[in-house]
């Protein structure tokens, strides 16, 4: 068997996957199920892993395709497009790896946030807040919506709809004064 042959069959391999990764995809998308095509690599605290499938498909299909552009175009011998495949596939699974990376890490932030992310946020008063008494604020974090109890921090009434900011917390009461 020629080594071309080779790189043909994991050029057909890698785009195989990525075909029925794409139609089980849409036939997810489509109410069909959780169908999806992984060999094992998961998010690891918000990061995609090395080993998932993607990454592991995208280097087969540059070996296939960097072999064989070595071998049929460039007609090199055996051993230059043995490291040309290996080349061309190391750098396309590195580059799915990074993108991969950077996208998890735009999408996948999560609801949790510490508290003392808050301070010094602006907020709007939902619920009045009166005097010496608790009401209710919202505020955006992380980019979502988040609604805590709230404290007028000088112990005055703040009404409904009122743009305040937060001092401090205490426990899951936020400490405001209105906005200057």
């Amino acid at each position: 068997m020629s080594i071309g042959i080779f790189y043909l069959g994991l050029l057909g391999i890698g785009i195989v996957y990525a075909l029925l990764a794409t139609l089980l995809g849409w036939f997810s998308d489509l109410g069909g199920g959780d169908a999806h095509v992984d060999a094992g690599g998961h998010l690891d605290a918000g990061h995609p892993s090395p080993l998932s499938g993607t990454v592991i498909a995208t280097f087969i299909t540059g070996v296939g395709g960097g072999g064989s552009v070595a071998h049929f175009m460039l007609e090199w011998s055996t051993l230059p497009g043995i490291l040309a495949a290996t080349a061309s596939g190391l750098v396309l699974a590195g580059a799915a790896f990074l993108i991969l990376d950077l996208l998890f890490a735009q999408t996948q932030g999560g609801a949790e946030f510490a508290t003392s992310e808050t301070i010094g946020r602006d907020a709007e008063v939902i619920t009045t807040i009166p005097k010496d008494g608790a009401g209710e604020i919202a505020y955006i974090v992380r980019g979502q919506r988040e609604s805590s109890s709230a404290r007028s921090v000088d112990g005055s009434s703040i009404p409904k709809g009122r743009t305040v900011v937060i001092e401090r917390t205490t426990g899951p009461t936020a400490h405001v004064r209105l906005k200057e």
